[in-house]
């Protein structure tokens, strides 16, 4: 799958792919460094170093110190390429790279001043050293000449390019310098070689590196599929095996059933066809004894039709004797009828009339009883009346014992007053007159007393003692309300016996109704019962006109 995915791949995609993997592996990366110092090493290489003027004491310092600075700032600024490329041009290392404060002594900056603290202390910025010089200088100075560098680097429009296009852009510009000029770069046909032998190389590394993926993944993508294939292979082999299993179990099952199936219905067959032939011989049989008794009814028949005949006769006779008596018993029940219910009608008006003669005595009787019972209620409330009067003159007569004890009690404290008096004075004769006085006084006062107390016990006797009169309107009261009771009890018995008769006659009447419709329908079923015989009695004459015609 692999292979057959890679085949289909165009030679620019396979080359996008590549660069991209390249790129993110930091193969690109590393390969431009080492091509870089390649072409530096080979640049140098045929080169004879060109004789320089002996420096000075302080021109290797100065040269150590700038060195320094520009690899501080492409460390600070990032730029690696640039860098790897500039540690083998100047000759230097990481150990021999100066540091800030050094490179401050060789400038000659004090340690007191604020540029030096300044300039020390912005090493947390990751600016780079150089830019913080040149920002102090231009903080401090304002110059007025500008110089433009120029400095070997990629274009921002060739920066997505691949790099095949570069190393083809390096190839035309090479060529184009070599020919224009061939005595000033004589190492480039060494050069060209060389990267055409690189190129070759690497086309044959890749080529058969590819190739042995592709062996190798379609081999291992070969593997699985056959090892698959035969898994599967064996799973339908497997199912196939049990479905066969199971298919040759139902067919015989399926025989075995069908074969038991025609046995059954062979055996059912020769059954029913047995049966049906017992049948056939026993309906032969039943034809020939309905055939047997055809002919003994019809024999039957004609002995019945002859005693029909005969009964036929009889029962009309019969019939119209009872048809006669049926008509004087409803005349005779008809006339009892009439009879009782006039009879009835008249008891009735009788009876009503007494009733009403004796309701109307009972009236007159109680309008008397109710006059004369107001007339003794007036009474009763006449007695009344002096009974409550007596009563008032009790009250009064108490009252005025009540005032009589007072006065008792008020003298015998006088009494006290003339003894304590006596005992004071003593003049014992005055005392003794008024003493006697007091006493007649007093004794009078008992006796008036004596007497209001027997006024009152009278009083009192009276009022609980009934008079005669009351006593006798009471007796009056209860024999009338005894006799009024013993009135009503009688007209109530007279009533439900009344009430008795007239249900007993109306059930009577009801009953003499329901006989009479007994009567009517019995009749009536007479007639019908007398139609249904004649109509019996011409079929069998018709039945035996034809049996004698057909014989």
């Amino acid at each position: 799958m692999s292979s057959s995915k890679e085949d289909g791949l165009s030679p620019e995609e396979l080359r996008k792919r590549l660069y991209q993997t390249f790129k993110n592996r930091g193969v690109l990366d590393t390969l431009k460094v080492q091509l870089r110092n390649q072409l530096i090493q080979e640049l140098k290489c045929p080169q004879e170093p060109a004789p320089r003027p002996v420096p000075d004491t302080n021109e290797p310092l100065l040269l150590l110190a700038c060195n320094s600075i520009v690899s501080n700032h492409l460390v600070a600024s990032g730029y690696e390429y640039t860098l790897s490329v500039f540690y083998p041009e100047c000759g230097l290392s990481k150990d021999k790279i100066l540091k800030r404060e050094g490179l401050l002594q060789i400038l000659k900056i004090h340690p007191a001043s604020p540029h030096y603290s300044s300039m020390v202390n912005t090493e947390s910025n990751d600016k780079g050293f150089l830019f913080s010089l040149l920002k102090h200088l231009t903080n401090d100075y304002h110059p007025s000449l500008c110089h433009d560098v120029e400095t070997q680097t990629t274009s921002l429009s060739s920066y997505g390019e691949s790099l095949v296009e570069k190393m083809k852009m390096i190839d035309k510009e090479y060529e184009s310098v070599s020919f224009s000029d061939d005595r000033i770069f004589p190492f480039q046909s060494k050069l060209a070689a060389y990267r055409k032998e690189t190129e070759a190389q690497m086309e044959a590394e890749m080529n058969t590196k590819l190739q042995h993926f592709k062996e190798v993944e379609i081999a291992k993508v070969r593997m699985e599929e056959k090892s698959k294939f035969h898994k599967e292979f064996d799973h339908l082999k497997q199912e196939l095996e049990r479905n066969y299993e199971m298919k040759t179990k139902v067919l015989m099952e399926r025989e075995k059933n069908a074969i038991d199936r025609l046995q059954k219905q062979q055996e059912i067959e020769e059954k029913n066809i047995y049966l049906q032939r017992q049948a056939v011989l026993k309906d032969i049989e039943a034809v020939r004894n309905r055939e047997d008794e055809l002919r003994r009814r019809t024999e039957a028949f004609e002995q019945t039709c002859q005693t029909q005949a005969e009964k036929v006769q009889t029962t009309e006779e019969l019939l119209r004797r009872r048809e006669l008596a049926v008509k004087t018993m409803e005349d005779t029940y008809d006339q009892k009828l009439k009879n009782e219910l006039s009879r009835y009608q008249l008891e009735l008006k009788e009876e009503f009339i007494k009733r009403t003669e004796s309701l109307t005595e009972s009236e007159n009787r109680n309008k008397e009883e109710a006059a004369r019972i107001q007339k003794e209620s007036a009474v009763i409330n006449a007695a009344l009346a002096e009974h409550d009067k007596a009563r008032s003159e009790l009250k009064r007569r108490q009252i005025e014992l009540e005032t009589a004890e007072q006065q008792i009690s008020l003298l015998t404290q006088q009494n006290n007053v003339l003894k304590e008096r006596l005992e004071s004075t003593g003049d014992y004769l005055s005392l003794k007159r008024e003493r006697a006085e007091l006493q007649g006084q007093v004794e009078l006062l008992k006796q008036q007393l004596e007497g209001a107390q027997e006024e009152s016990r009278r009083l009192r006797a009276e009022i609980i003692r009934p008079s005669e009169a009351q006593l006798a309107l009471q007796k009056e009261l209860q024999r009338l309300q005894n006799a009024r009771r013993v009135d009503e009890e009688d007209f109530n018995n007279q009533k439900q016996l009344l009430q008795m008769q007239l249900q007993s006659e109306v059930d009577r009447c009801a009953q003499l109704k329901a006989q009479l419709l007994e009567g009517e329908e019995r009749s009536q079923w007479m007639t019908k019962h007398i139609d249904d015989v004649k109509a019996q009695l011409r079929q069998t004459q018709q039945g035996s006109v034809w049996c004698r015609l057909h014989v």
